[in-house]
Protein backbone atom coordinates (compact mmCIF):
# COMPACT_ATOMS: atom_id res chain seq x y z
CA UNK A 1 0.00 0.00 0.00
CA UNK A 2 1.72 3.46 -0.74
CA UNK A 3 2.47 5.78 1.60
CA UNK A 4 0.27 8.63 0.11
CA UNK A 5 -2.85 6.27 0.90
CA UNK A 6 -1.89 5.51 3.78
CA UNK A 7 -1.38 8.86 4.90
CA UNK A 8 -5.35 9.99 3.58
CA UNK A 9 -6.55 7.05 5.55
CA UNK A 10 -4.98 8.19 8.74
CA UNK A 11 -7.15 11.57 7.79
CA UNK A 12 -10.10 9.91 6.95
CA UNK A 13 -10.15 7.93 10.31
CA UNK A 14 -9.32 10.84 12.38
CA UNK A 15 -12.26 12.82 11.01
CA UNK A 16 -14.68 10.09 11.43
CA UNK A 17 -13.58 8.57 14.39
CA UNK A 18 -13.81 4.67 13.31
CA UNK A 19 -12.53 2.78 10.81
CA UNK A 20 -15.32 1.12 8.99
CA UNK A 21 -16.79 4.96 8.84
CA UNK A 22 -13.50 6.07 6.99
CA UNK A 23 -13.90 3.09 4.81
CA UNK A 24 -17.48 4.35 3.25
CA UNK A 25 -15.79 7.91 2.75
CA UNK A 26 -12.90 6.39 0.73
CA UNK A 27 -14.63 3.74 -0.45
CA UNK A 28 -12.28 1.33 0.66
CA UNK A 29 -12.54 -1.99 2.84
CA UNK A 30 -11.91 -1.76 6.38
CA UNK A 31 -9.29 -4.53 6.72
CA UNK A 32 -7.27 -1.94 4.00
CA UNK A 33 -8.51 1.15 6.10
CA UNK A 34 -6.63 -1.24 9.45
CA UNK A 35 -4.16 -2.16 7.63
CA UNK A 36 -3.06 0.76 6.31
CA UNK A 37 -3.03 2.00 9.98
CA UNK A 38 -0.67 -0.48 10.67
CA UNK A 39 1.83 0.37 8.15
CA UNK A 40 2.06 3.54 9.33
CA UNK A 41 2.54 2.68 13.00
CA UNK A 42 5.13 -0.03 12.09
CA UNK A 43 7.34 2.86 9.90
CA UNK A 44 6.36 5.09 12.97
CA UNK A 45 7.66 2.93 15.99
CA UNK A 46 4.63 4.23 17.32
CA UNK A 47 0.79 3.93 17.57
CA UNK A 48 -1.09 7.21 16.51
CA UNK A 49 -4.40 5.82 17.98
CA UNK A 50 -5.76 4.57 21.30
CA UNK A 51 -8.16 1.98 20.53
CA UNK A 52 -11.07 1.83 23.24
CA UNK A 53 -14.73 0.22 23.23
CA UNK A 54 -15.73 3.90 22.66
CA UNK A 55 -13.72 4.37 19.33
CA UNK A 56 -10.54 5.61 18.23
CA UNK A 57 -8.08 8.39 20.27
CA UNK A 58 -5.38 9.86 18.30
CA UNK A 59 -2.24 9.50 20.37
CA UNK A 60 -0.11 12.45 21.18
CA UNK A 61 2.21 11.09 18.22
CA UNK A 62 -0.21 10.09 16.26
CA UNK A 63 -1.61 13.95 16.22
CA UNK A 64 1.17 15.87 15.52
CA UNK A 65 1.83 13.29 12.78
CA UNK A 66 -2.03 13.85 11.41
CA UNK A 67 -1.14 17.65 10.95
CA UNK A 68 2.05 17.46 8.96
CA UNK A 69 0.00 14.75 6.58
CA UNK A 70 -2.59 17.59 6.31
CA UNK A 71 -0.24 20.16 5.20
CA UNK A 72 1.50 17.11 3.23
CA UNK A 73 -1.82 16.15 1.50
CA UNK A 74 -2.84 19.77 0.60
CA UNK A 75 0.15 20.34 -1.05
CA UNK A 76 -0.18 17.32 -3.18
CA UNK A 77 -3.72 17.97 -3.90
CA UNK A 78 -3.13 21.85 -4.89
CA UNK A 79 0.13 20.38 -7.06
CA UNK A 80 -1.69 18.19 -8.79
CA UNK A 81 -4.52 20.36 -9.63
CA UNK A 82 -2.05 22.97 -10.41
CA UNK A 83 -0.42 20.89 -13.21
CA UNK A 84 -3.95 19.29 -14.57
CA UNK A 85 -5.03 22.97 -15.13
CA UNK A 86 -1.70 23.71 -17.19
CA UNK A 87 -3.32 21.05 -20.17
CA UNK A 88 -7.19 21.76 -18.98
CA UNK A 89 -8.80 24.25 -21.93
CA UNK A 90 -10.18 27.88 -20.62
CA UNK A 91 -13.14 27.89 -20.35
CA UNK A 92 -16.35 29.44 -18.41
CA UNK A 93 -17.57 32.99 -17.93
CA UNK A 94 -14.91 35.31 -17.08
CA UNK A 95 -15.39 38.37 -14.90
CA UNK A 96 -13.41 41.30 -15.79
CA UNK A 97 -13.35 44.90 -14.02
CA UNK A 98 -12.41 47.85 -15.54
CA UNK A 99 -12.90 51.54 -15.77
CA UNK A 100 -14.44 52.59 -19.01
CA UNK A 101 -11.55 53.91 -20.56
CA UNK A 102 -9.56 50.95 -19.62
CA UNK A 103 -12.16 48.82 -21.32
CA UNK A 104 -12.87 50.84 -24.70
CA UNK A 105 -9.17 51.75 -25.42
CA UNK A 106 -7.73 48.69 -24.38
CA UNK A 107 -9.84 45.85 -23.29
CA UNK A 108 -12.48 46.04 -26.14
CA UNK A 109 -10.05 46.04 -29.10
CA UNK A 110 -8.55 42.66 -27.88
CA UNK A 111 -11.67 40.66 -27.90
CA UNK A 112 -12.47 39.58 -31.23
CA UNK A 113 -9.07 38.34 -31.43
CA UNK A 114 -9.00 36.50 -27.73
CA UNK A 115 -12.39 35.33 -28.31
CA UNK A 116 -11.59 33.74 -31.55
CA UNK A 117 -8.67 32.08 -29.83
CA UNK A 118 -11.01 30.74 -26.56
CA UNK A 119 -14.38 29.93 -28.09
CA UNK A 120 -15.05 28.31 -24.48
CA UNK A 121 -14.72 31.63 -22.56
CA UNK A 122 -17.48 33.92 -22.22
CA UNK A 123 -16.82 37.34 -21.10
CA UNK A 124 -18.61 39.33 -18.67
CA UNK A 125 -17.56 43.58 -18.76
CA UNK A 126 -18.04 45.62 -15.61
CA UNK A 127 -17.56 48.90 -15.14
CA UNK A 128 -15.24 49.88 -12.23
CA UNK A 129 -13.37 52.46 -10.55
CA UNK A 130 -9.45 52.84 -11.35
CA UNK A 131 -8.82 52.46 -7.74
CA UNK A 132 -9.91 52.31 -4.58
CA UNK A 133 -10.14 48.47 -2.32
CA UNK A 134 -9.91 46.64 -4.88
CA UNK A 135 -10.12 43.26 -2.85
CA UNK A 136 -13.15 44.78 -1.38
CA UNK A 137 -14.47 45.34 -5.04
CA UNK A 138 -13.65 42.06 -6.21
CA UNK A 139 -15.68 40.42 -4.23
CA UNK A 140 -18.32 42.43 -3.74
CA UNK A 141 -18.52 42.20 -8.02
CA UNK A 142 -17.81 38.15 -8.07
CA UNK A 143 -15.44 39.38 -10.66
CA UNK A 144 -12.33 37.03 -12.06
CA UNK A 145 -10.43 39.86 -13.11
CA UNK A 146 -9.29 43.97 -12.61
CA UNK A 147 -7.48 45.55 -15.09
CA UNK A 148 -6.14 49.36 -13.06
CA UNK A 149 -4.41 52.14 -13.66
CA UNK A 150 -0.98 52.85 -11.93
CA UNK A 151 0.38 50.28 -9.33
CA UNK A 152 -2.28 49.47 -6.57
CA UNK A 153 -1.56 49.38 -3.02
CA UNK A 154 -1.10 46.23 -1.38
CA UNK A 155 -4.24 44.75 -1.74
CA UNK A 156 -3.75 40.80 -0.91
CA UNK A 157 -4.29 40.11 -4.73
CA UNK A 158 -1.87 38.74 -7.33
CA UNK A 159 -0.63 41.39 -9.20
CA UNK A 160 0.83 41.75 -12.93
CA UNK A 161 2.04 44.71 -14.98
CA UNK A 162 0.23 44.75 -17.95
CA UNK A 163 1.43 47.89 -20.12
CA UNK A 164 3.92 50.68 -19.31
CA UNK A 165 2.01 54.15 -19.58
CA UNK A 166 3.11 58.09 -20.66
CA UNK A 167 0.99 61.09 -20.40
CA UNK A 168 0.64 63.11 -23.38
CA UNK A 169 -0.30 66.69 -23.77
CA UNK A 170 -3.04 66.51 -26.69
CA UNK A 171 -5.00 69.59 -28.41
CA UNK A 172 -6.59 69.95 -32.08
CA UNK A 173 -4.33 69.98 -34.98
CA UNK A 174 -2.89 73.06 -35.30
CA UNK A 175 -3.72 75.07 -31.97
CA UNK A 176 -0.38 74.72 -30.80
CA UNK A 177 2.40 75.41 -32.42
CA UNK A 178 5.16 73.03 -33.53
CA UNK A 179 7.54 74.83 -32.35
CA UNK A 180 5.80 75.60 -28.74
CA UNK A 181 7.29 75.24 -25.24
CA UNK A 182 5.22 75.38 -21.70
CA UNK A 183 5.88 78.76 -21.41
CA UNK A 184 4.11 79.75 -24.61
CA UNK A 185 1.17 77.83 -23.45
CA UNK A 186 0.57 79.71 -20.37
CA UNK A 187 -2.79 81.11 -20.44
CA UNK A 188 -4.21 78.63 -22.63
CA UNK A 189 -7.38 76.64 -21.02
CA UNK A 190 -6.41 73.31 -19.89
CA UNK A 191 -8.79 70.46 -18.78
CA UNK A 192 -7.82 68.71 -15.43
CA UNK A 193 -9.27 65.44 -13.86
CA UNK A 194 -11.33 66.10 -10.83
CA UNK A 195 -10.27 66.77 -7.43
CA UNK A 196 -6.87 67.02 -8.35
CA UNK A 197 -4.03 69.92 -7.94
CA UNK A 198 -4.56 72.28 -11.11
CA UNK A 199 -0.74 72.25 -12.37
CA UNK A 200 1.26 69.97 -14.97
CA UNK A 201 5.18 69.34 -14.53
CA UNK A 202 7.34 69.17 -17.85
CA UNK A 203 10.57 68.11 -17.69
CA UNK A 204 13.30 67.74 -20.03
CA UNK A 205 17.42 67.67 -19.75
CA UNK A 206 16.95 68.32 -16.35
CA UNK A 207 15.00 71.55 -16.07
CA UNK A 208 11.14 71.12 -14.88
CA UNK A 209 8.74 74.03 -16.12
CA UNK A 210 5.20 74.18 -13.63
CA UNK A 211 2.35 74.67 -16.03
CA UNK A 212 -0.40 76.36 -14.22
CA UNK A 213 -3.91 74.48 -15.69
CA UNK A 214 -5.54 77.27 -16.39
CA UNK A 215 -9.74 76.75 -16.84
CA UNK A 216 -13.19 76.02 -16.11
CA UNK A 217 -13.63 72.64 -17.17
CA UNK A 218 -13.00 69.70 -14.94
CA UNK A 219 -14.47 66.03 -15.50
CA UNK A 220 -13.68 62.62 -13.70
CA UNK A 221 -13.31 60.66 -17.05
CA UNK A 222 -10.38 60.20 -19.03
CA UNK A 223 -12.57 59.75 -22.01
CA UNK A 224 -14.93 63.01 -21.08
CA UNK A 225 -11.21 64.71 -20.89
CA UNK A 226 -10.88 63.43 -24.42
CA UNK A 227 -14.22 64.73 -25.69
CA UNK A 228 -13.47 67.78 -24.60
CA UNK A 229 -10.19 68.40 -25.64
CA UNK A 230 -11.33 67.46 -29.38
CA UNK A 231 -14.34 69.42 -29.05
CA UNK A 232 -11.60 72.37 -28.68
CA UNK A 233 -12.49 73.44 -24.97
CA UNK A 234 -8.87 73.09 -23.63
CA UNK A 235 -5.70 70.94 -23.44
CA UNK A 236 -5.90 67.85 -21.90
CA UNK A 237 -3.00 65.25 -19.72
CA UNK A 238 -3.67 61.55 -21.35
CA UNK A 239 -2.35 58.15 -21.09
CA UNK A 240 -1.19 57.01 -24.28
CA UNK A 241 -2.91 53.87 -24.41
CA UNK A 242 -6.12 55.76 -24.92
CA UNK A 243 -4.59 55.77 -28.96
CA UNK A 244 -3.57 52.23 -28.27
CA UNK A 245 -5.63 50.95 -31.08
CA UNK A 246 -6.34 54.37 -32.69
CA UNK A 247 -4.15 57.28 -33.53
CA UNK A 248 -4.74 60.74 -31.63
CA UNK A 249 -5.54 62.23 -35.37
CA UNK A 250 -8.86 59.71 -35.56
CA UNK A 251 -9.77 61.74 -32.31
CA UNK A 252 -9.57 64.88 -33.75
CA UNK A 253 -6.35 65.63 -31.70
CA UNK A 254 -2.67 65.69 -32.14
CA UNK A 255 0.19 65.84 -29.81
CA UNK A 256 1.79 68.91 -27.90
CA UNK A 257 5.38 69.19 -26.85
CA UNK A 258 6.24 65.66 -27.67
CA UNK A 259 9.96 66.39 -26.60
CA UNK A 260 9.18 67.05 -23.03
CA UNK A 261 7.90 64.59 -20.55
CA UNK A 262 4.88 65.87 -18.48
CA UNK A 263 2.96 64.46 -15.52
CA UNK A 264 0.38 65.54 -13.16
CA UNK A 265 1.74 67.61 -10.38
CA UNK A 266 1.85 64.54 -8.17
CA UNK A 267 3.38 62.50 -10.98
CA UNK A 268 0.93 59.13 -10.53
CA UNK A 269 1.95 56.45 -12.49
CA UNK A 270 -0.63 55.67 -15.41
CA UNK A 271 0.49 52.15 -16.28
CA UNK A 272 -1.89 49.94 -16.67
CA UNK A 273 -1.87 46.62 -14.10
CA UNK A 274 -3.76 43.52 -13.83
CA UNK A 275 -5.13 42.18 -10.82
CA UNK A 276 -6.75 38.76 -9.42
CA UNK A 277 -7.43 36.67 -6.62
CA UNK A 278 -4.47 35.34 -4.94
CA UNK A 279 -5.38 31.58 -5.45
CA UNK A 280 -2.99 28.31 -5.35
CA UNK A 281 -4.01 27.55 -9.15
CA UNK A 282 -4.82 30.24 -11.06
CA UNK A 283 -7.80 29.18 -13.69
CA UNK A 284 -7.19 28.89 -17.21
CA UNK A 285 -9.49 31.62 -18.16
CA UNK A 286 -8.16 34.06 -15.94
CA UNK A 287 -4.23 33.06 -17.06
CA UNK A 288 -5.44 33.46 -20.54
CA UNK A 289 -6.77 36.99 -20.34
CA UNK A 290 -3.84 38.18 -18.58
CA UNK A 291 -1.51 36.78 -21.37
CA UNK A 292 -3.87 38.51 -23.60
CA UNK A 293 -3.31 41.58 -22.11
CA UNK A 294 0.31 41.25 -21.50
CA UNK A 295 0.90 40.24 -24.87
CA UNK A 296 -1.17 43.63 -26.49
CA UNK A 297 0.70 45.81 -23.62
CA UNK A 298 4.44 44.50 -24.93
CA UNK A 299 3.66 45.25 -28.39
CA UNK A 300 2.33 48.59 -27.75
CA UNK A 301 5.60 49.13 -25.09
CA UNK A 302 7.61 48.29 -28.27
CA UNK A 303 5.46 50.36 -30.45
CA UNK A 304 6.60 53.14 -28.37
CA UNK A 305 9.65 52.52 -27.78
CA UNK A 306 10.00 52.74 -31.60
CA UNK A 307 8.10 56.54 -32.04
CA UNK A 308 10.75 57.80 -29.12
Amino acid sequence: MDYVTCLRVLVATADSGSLSRAAGVLHMTVSSVSRAITVLEQDLGAAVFNRSTRGLHLTEIGGRFLARARDILAELDDARAEAASLNAAPRGRLRVLASPSVGRAVIAPLLPGFLKAYPDIDLDLRSGPAGGDLSHILIESGADIAVVTGRPPDSGLLFRPVLTGSWWLMAPPGRVPADAGPDDLSGLPCLAPSGQEAEWRCHRGGRTVVLPTTGRITADSPDMLRALAAAGAGLALLPDWMFLHAAPGEAGLERVLADWRITPAADESCDLSALYPRKKVVPPKTRAFVTALGAAGRAFDARMICLK
